[in-house]
């Protein structure tokens, strides 16, 4: 049975490589997993190369076309990181949770190792203080008013929410118009409309392109407070006066090199490719400021951000690898609200090891 499948795939790849569009041929083959296949091994006949290792995968693309998955011809393994346990005192996680980043950067997990070890017997307190769900639709029908068609949703369904929509582009000749649904602490009406799959009502109504840029998300505003013991800093050989003056100096750096945010941004894109989100997600969200205050035998840091995670996350879209690592965060699981604390966690624990790494090993 092998054998004769292994003929029929020669016999089949053979017909593609005399084709005068081999690629789209496959295309148009059904079985998602034998596509890869043979995109691979065209490849391979076509370029005299071996991708034997990227087809050494144990996805099943079928599963995940469409999801995860575009047009594969096999997979690229990252290795996992796992940090912690942070003690994460939020919004919606509250305990100790080790948290998994898939990441081919060494010193940026070196580097958030040591925020964790500096962060140790302290709770991480990550603090909401507001929620946005941002639509964004595409129609030059002046009928379609995507922001009449939130509001009446809205006061259909929760007539004494004190949500605030904000509409740009509703006017006529507009391609992209855009609605913000915002609210305040403790974001109930957000929470309900995205927790009880309401929201999904709603997108159905509206003209939303599937598009990278034109992706509806939840962006969540928070103050995210860690605090490092002199006994930590001393454990772990970090002055605590370097440490003070590599937060001057870091700050002093950014008018000519803000070098810290994307730092910090591939840390939290490192935890969504791990857990299955989008990373695209990740790079949208905004650090805002870093504080640093010094109390009697310890330090205060205080990070504000706006972090962007998407409004769904459904777990049988993932594949075998991000359903093991979501487990991780158990008991309660992977939501849009969770992933945000953990996010919140992730920012102020590199920001951490961040600071830590050069006081530590700067050269006196």
């Amino acid at each position: 049975m092998g054998a004769k499948n292994s003929l029929n795939i020669k016999e089949f790849l053979k017909k593609i490589l005399n084709s005068k569009k081999p690629l789209q041929e496959i295309d148009r083959i059904e079985n998602p997993n034998l596509a890869a296949l043979l995109r691979r091994k065209y490849l391979e006949e076509k370029l005299g190369i071996s991708l034997s290792a990227t087809g050494s995968s144990i996805l099943d693309f079928t599963e995940l076309e469409g999801k995860q998955s575009y047009k594969p011809i096999g997979a690229a393994q990252i290795p996992i990181t796992i940090i912690g346990p942070l003690s994460i005192d939020g919004s919606y996680i509250s305990g100790e949770k080790y948290v998994p980043l898939a990441s081919i950067y060494p010193a940026l997990m070196k580097t958030v190792e040591l925020g964790k070890e500096l962060l140790e017997n302290t709770r991480i307190k990550p603090r909401l203080l507001r929620c946005w769900i941002r639509l964004f639709t595409a129609t030059m029908k002046p009928t379609r008013n995507s922001c009449k068609i939130v509001e009446e949703f809205i006061d259909n369904l929760y007539p004494d929410s004190k949500v605030r929509l904000l509409c740009y582009g509703r006017g006529g000749g507009h391609i992209i118009n855009t609605v913000i649904i915002g609210e305040e602490k403790p974001c109930k009406t957000i929470y309900s409309l995205i927790n009880n799959n309401t929201l999904n009502e709603l997108i159905i109504q509206l003209p939303i392109i599937d598009s990278p840029i034109l992706t509806p998300y939840l962006a969540v505003d928070y103050n995210i407070r860690g605090e490092i013991s002199k006994s930590q800093m001393d454990k772990n050989n970090v002055k605590p006066e370097y440490f003070i003056e590599t937060y001057n100096a870091v700050e002093d750096l950014k008018p000519i090199d803000n070098s810290i945010n994307p730092v910090i941004l591939g840390s939290i894109s490192s935890l969504y490719t791990a857990l299955g989100v989008k990373p695209e997600y990740g790079l949208r969200t905004e650090i805002r400021q870093y504080m640093l205050y010094t109390r009697f035998r310890r330090i205060l840091l205080e990070v504000s951000a706006r972090i962007t995670i998407p409004t769904t996350i459904r777990i049988d879209e993932l594949s075998i690898m991000n359903r093991e690592l979501v487990r991780l965060l158990e008991p309660e699981g992977i939501n849009p609200f969770t992933l945000s604390d953990i996010v919140a966690s992730i920012i102020i624990t590199t920001y951490t090891g961040i600071l830590g790494v050069i006081a530590r090993d700067i050269e006196v």
